[in-house]
């Protein structure tokens, strides 16, 4: 009854409980997977959290993935409760949390991890330097927050998927991958063979998609599920590989204006995870 309820939008006696139930129906939705948004995708929207989450909130999602110029690394307690009880009106979560480039200053690390912790946030998202691998490899087993290592598409130092599993192998079964399937797209990589690969230690995915799988710096994006990527093949191979981690969107077809390819991408994904479930 209580999933009912809060479906139906009627007031909510038990808020906590309320919020859990409306995350299952919200999984149960996309077959299983816990699906939100890659916080950059809004940023024409503007770069305030307040309207920001709610836009999230607006399109039934109970995940952010905040990209660190959204919401930058503090050791701040006042800001991180705030930002926190922020997400906690939205039915929010941070589960991942993209850092970009990644270097080996080790007192800039911890405080990171430190922020992760405060966060609730299980997956750091970025590129590590060759530098910091070591560093990295030390503070996942510290602080039991992975470390996935994100793709980043031609002419990058992680262009291909055998660039990820080269410098993460030799670590930590911490630290492992975030496939984003618009970047292996423009490498010219089958998202799906990408996923197989990448295994047990794929850790997050954002989820993009363009025209065509080929080598190509600037490829057509297109809406999630009306390109070349087939979601149905995908969420098997995620099945397949025990995938559990955040699935983020990153949907660019309209970058001025994303509210409305999102909500499509995201019925597209709802009717292949279901499908397939």
């Amino acid at each position: 009854m209580a999933t009912s309820a809060v479906a139906a939008g009627a007031t909510c006696l038990v808020p906590a409980r309320c919020a859990v139930a409306a995350e299952d129906a919200t999984i149960a939705k996309y077959g299983g997977f816990r699906v939100g948004i890659q916080s950059n995708v809004l940023s024409a929207l503007g770069a305030e959290l307040e309207p920001m989450t709610q836009h999230i909130a607006d399109l039934g999602l109970h995940w952010v993935e905040f990209a660190h110029w959204h919401y930058a690394v503090t050791q701040d307690a006042a800001r991180i409760a705030e930002v926190q009880a922020l997400l906690a009106r939205r039915n929010l979560k941070m589960e991942a949390y993209f850092l970009g480039e990644i270097g080996p200053d080790a007192e800039k690390l911890r405080h990171t991890f430190e922020f992760a912790r405060n966060n609730g946030v299980s997956v750091l998202v970025g590129q590590p330097t060759e530098e910091a691998f070591p560093l990295l490899d030390a503070l996942v087993k510290e602080f039991e927050i992975k470390v996935a290592v994100h793709n980043y598409g031609p002419g990058h130092r992680f262009d291909r998927i055998t660039d990820l599993l080269k410098a993460a192998a030799p670590w930590d079964w911490r630290i492992g991958y975030c496939l984003d399937t618009g970047h292996a797209m423009r490498s010219g990589e089958p998202p799906i063979d990408a996923v197989r690969r990448l295994g047990s230690r794929l850790y997050g995915l954002h989820l993009r998609e363009h025209e065509a799988v080929r080598r190509d710096p600037q490829p057509p994006e297109t809406i999630i599920g009306e390109g070349a990527l087939d979601l149905k093949a995908l969420c098997r191979a995620l099945r397949d590989v025990g995938f559990s981690g955040p699935l983020s969107l990153e949907v660019y077809y309209n970058r001025k204006s994303p509210i409305e390819p999102l909500q499509r991408s995201l019925a597209n994904l709802a009717e292949a995870a279901q499908a397939t479930a």
